[in-house]
């Protein structure tokens, strides 16, 4: 054999040993970057799932100064003046035909304090109070200034002297409160209680 056919077939091998190797290396390389396998179901941790609670409305505060009053059941409708203390005479302004709302205390709210509305023991004012008496649970619609209308309902009538000033401090959830003179000779002050059922509008 020739030398130079030695050196080719020696060229040949060396060759097919480099590409047999390169071959090997680079499904080496393949595989260590090739992607791992997907997690089985059940070696997958179950993400909690965050259920978004809905926000909780703000309170709308609806206030007003009460301009009218309805019972239905004593069939009042009356207008609602504004009402005032006078420190020289000790009186409270009164009216013939209207009611008054005591300007001291809450106006008309659907949050908290007393809304006092006082008047005459007359047929044209609150008399019909003490002639048909609220029966329970019956309504009471006060107007406002503002064009809102609030629904009480009745719970409860008390009678007090003249100088009994505690109404003035109530602290509390919203109630509305009327007054009219009783007794023989209107020694006493009955007062009608009601307390706040809704907004009407």
């Amino acid at each position: 054999m020739s030398d130079r056919r030695i050196w080719l077939q020696k060229i040949r091998f060396c060759l097919s040993i480099g590409l047999l190797y390169s071959l090997t290396m680079g499904f080496v390389w393949y595989c260590l970057q090739a992607p791992s396998p997907p997690h089985s179901v059940a070696n997958v941790t179950p993400v909690k799932q965050v259920v978004k609670q809905p926000e909780k409305p703000s309170f709308k505060l609806i206030s007003g100064i009460p301009t009218r009053i309805v019972v239905p059941g004593s069939q009042i409708d009356l207008p609602i003046d504004q009402g005032f203390y006078n420190n020289a005479d000790h009186t409270w302004s009164l009216s013939d035909t209207n009611a008054q709302f005591a300007m001291i205390t809450m106006v008309a709210n659907n949050h908290s304090g007393n809304t006092f509305v006082y008047g005459h023991a007359t047929d044209q004012v609150f008399g019909r109070l003490v002639s048909m008496p609220p029966q329970p649970a019956s309504e009471a619609l006060v107007y406002t200034n503002n064009g809102h209308i609030l629904s009480y309902r009745f719970q409860a009538a008390k009678e007090s002297t003249p100088d009994d000033t505690s109404i003035f401090n109530y602290s509390g959830p919203p109630i509305l409160t009327l007054q009219t003179c009783t007794g023989a000779v209107s020694e006493w002050r009955t007062m009608y209680q009601y307390s706040f059922e809704k907004v009407v509008q």
